[in-house]
């Protein structure tokens, strides 16, 4: 697939490529994965107007993974549905409206205090309507308005996308995975991505869009990350790991070697 093929038709995420990923990259990761019963998500979804409202990615996500995500972790918290569940039952709590936001995780208290909880913002549906835009803020601070929302990722595919690839493929103990910040250019994701490409790495069964883009190479066992401009990184990032070192030690040195014609310098 071409970057403007892309452009135009990002392949969306599936439950189903999801676990393929993971256990060819980790045999075993995805066991421990316990779905939400049809009663749950039922309830879960009947503040928010029923089961269509909530995004196609999601109810595949709680049918395959909603009452436990095993050692997949997704932030600081959970999105365990008896949990999500348990937090709606209190009715003490200032909620935001339900017709716009969903919450999907419930940020854990550690000695930094209270983390954050995720949302959906049903307002801003993706053009396939499976999915839509998340933020992570605390549920009273939404209300009040007072607060803007972090948006750590566009939405809860790109979520998923770079937690898996991250924990699966380029978290191995004992080993640095290599991170660069390619710059601001808008040519510099494109350029990337024709990049990787030409070395012969294509897509996975992650799907991509435009913010996260997950690569591999079957022969050279590698995997790249190619991440969009965002708030937390205003430029183009790139990580990427292979098996073997001497892959590894080769990758290193090709990115080094092309960073400068990449970020458009």
């Amino acid at each position: 697939m071409t970057w403007s093929e892309l452009l135009k038709a990002p392949p969306p995420l599936s439950m189903k490529g999801l676990l393929t990923f993971m256990e060819r990259w980790r045999p075993r990761s995805t066991h421990g994965f316990e779905p939400a019963t049809a009663d749950q998500v039922a309830v879960l979804a009947q503040p928010h107007g029923g089961l269509d409202a909530l995004p196609r990615v999601y109810r595949e996500f709680l049918a395959t993974m909603g009452a436990s995500t095993g050692a997949l972790r997704l932030m600081w918290g959970t999105t365990s549905i008896s949990v999500l569940l348990e937090d709606l039952g209190d009715h003490q709590q200032q909620r935001p409206d339900p017709r716009r936001y969903l919450k999907f995780a419930i940020g854990e208290d550690d000695y930094n205090g209270r983390h954050p909880d995720d949302f959906f913002d049903l307002s801003r549906p993706t053009p396939d309507r499976r999915d839509a835009a998340i933020i992570r803020i605390r549920a009273e601070r939404l209300v009040s308005g007072k607060v803007a929302a972090e948006q750590p990722f566009p939405t809860f595919s790109d979520l998923l996308r770079a937690v898996v690839v991250a924990q699966v493929g380029l978290d191995v103990p004992d080993q640095q995975t290599p991170s660069y910040d390619l710059g601001p250019n808008p040519e510099t994701p494109a350029k990337t991505y024709e990049f990787f490409t030409r070395m012969g790495f294509s897509l996975t069964e992650l799907g991509a869009s435009l913010a996260i883009v997950p690569l591999e190479h079957p022969g050279r066992g590698a995997i790249a990350l190619i991440s969009g401009s965002s708030p937390l990184l205003p430029g183009t990032g790139v990580e990427f790991r292979a098996r073997d070192k001497a892959q590894h030690l080769l990758l290193e040195e090709l990115i080094k070697d092309h960073r400068q014609e990449l970020s458009g310098g």
